[in-house]
């Protein structure tokens, strides 16, 4: 029995009295004194049969260690890690720690690794760059929070990181996935690490709503995107934009597709999402898209990581003069597109695919033949459709031959030529037969 821990007369019953370790109390009244006697050394042998707490507890861990540790145990696995590993690595890199990344193990399944960032293109470094100044003081505190012992951390702390991502600009939907974040981190520590009495400094901070979202584009600005997009020298962006305006679907799950997931005589396919796996329902003008665009030899519809597509998209914006349309932002305006063209809200609802479902039901009950009838009936009534450059070769070749005749005209002005240089129909037409 530790030392000073005895019954003691209190009120006409022996009050028994105990110090954990975790710095609580606990105590209760007995008729008997040797009845407290008990209850005292009972009190000690479960309290040092707990666990230890992870981490040491939050007098020992930093935030950055907790966020650490709380991305290997349960952002791993979740079907939206990118972006929750992507502000836990904000806090990672601001207490000198390396990033995390989610990779594939030998079984098949998911585990965490560091990795350096990588260098960017010099143009899209420069608008990283540019985006990270302007959030300076966020950063700065998301630095000091991260080197803070978590019991340190106070509600007033939060409060002044939500009030520096106002103030520089982030949207209430960033600041309630940040908050989000922490308060789950800080749950989580609270109920399965094993940090006892610890208060979530979250508890106080009251998550608000996002404001709702109504994208749109002028008829003027799209054409000017098609311009744009014509001038890419990927041959899949294209298409992918052109299936983005047409799916309403993110990205990631655009670029997750594969081929032998998509039935276009049935005008659908299969492909994960933040909800699930879903079947998407296509239009006549998405079939087109896909039958015509290049096939890639590894079975992935757009065979393009997130950051090349960041990268293509930051420069089809500029020369469109819609420098400040997120790529995102196209899932809205096709919404929006639906929405003009008269489709009911369940049938909005199904092609923006926020229902779950299982494989199972996926060909039998996911896309009700009225949601094709009033693509089809609706169709007309669209903005002008644009189908890219049906595919002549592979995806590599064509890339080739868009460079090669962007960079020849590039000279050409240069050099005060006014010829414009052939198309690619127009040399192919004039290539010797065999």
């Amino acid at each position: 029995m530790a030392k000073g821990a005895k019954p003691f007369k209190y009120r006409s019953k022996w009050r028994a009295t105990v110090t954990l370790a975790n710095g609580k109390r606990p105590a209760q009244d007995f008729d008997r004194y040797d009845d407290g006697v008990q209850w005292i050394a009972e009190q000690l042998a479960n309290a040092n049969a707990q666990h230890a707490p992870e981490l040491g507890g939050p007098t020992m861990a930093t935030l950055a260690d907790a966020l650490r540790l709380y991305a290997q145990l349960y952002t791993v696995n979740k079907r939206g890690f990118a972006s929750e590993l992507n502000r836990i690595n904000h806090y990672l890199e601001g207490a000198g720690m390396a990033r995390l990344k989610r990779v594939q193990n030998d079984t098949l399944g998911h585990a965490l690794a560091e990795y350096d960032r990588s260098t960017l293109p010099e143009s899209w470094q420069g608008h990283n760059d540019a985006r990270r100044a302007a959030r300076s003081q966020t950063y700065l505190r998301i630095a000091e929070l991260a080197k803070t012992r978590c019991s340190a951390v106070s509600t007033a702390d939060l409060r002044r990181l939500v009030a520096d991502m106002k103030k520089e600009g982030l949207s209430e939907s960033s600041v309630q996935k940040e908050v989000a974040l922490l308060k789950h981190m800080f749950n989580m520590a609270a109920n399965e690490w094993s940090w006892k009495g610890f208060e979530n400094p979250c508890k106080g901070i009251k998550l608000g709503k996002s404001n709702a979202r109504f994208v749109f584009i002028t008829q003027e600005q799209r054409k000017r995107l098609w311009d744009a997009l014509a001038e890419c020298d990927n041959p899949y962006f294209w298409p992918l934009v052109e299936l983005e305006l047409q799916t309403t679907l993110r990205r990631s799950s655009l670029l997750a597709l594969r081929w032998d997931k998509v039935d276009l005589d049935g005008r659908i396919f299969v492909v994960e999402s933040k909800t699930g796996q879903i079947a998407v329902p296509l239009t006549q003008h998405a079939v087109r898209v896909l039958r015509e665009m290049p096939r890639h030899e590894s079975g992935v519809v757009f065979p393009m990581t997130a950051n090349a597509v960041d990268c293509a998209w930051d420069g089809v914006r500029t020369n469109a003069g819609i420098p400040d349309l997120q790529f995102r932002d196209l899932r809205h305006v096709a919404a929006t597109d639906f929405a003009r063209r008269g489709f009911s809200s369940h049938q909005l609802m199904k092609v923006l695919g926020h229902k779950t479902i299982t494989m199972a039901q996926t060909y039998v009950n996911l896309v009700s033949q009225d949601v094709l009838d009033v693509m089809d009936r609706t169709e007309p009534a669209s903005p002008v459709l644009q189908v890219p450059p049906p595919a002549s070769g592979s995806g590599t070749d064509m890339l080739n031959r868009k460079r090669s005749t962007r960079l020849t005209r590039a000279v050409r002005e240069r050099m005060g030529i006014t010829a414009t240089c052939p198309t690619d129909a127009t040399r192919e037409a004039n290539l010797p037969q065999q």
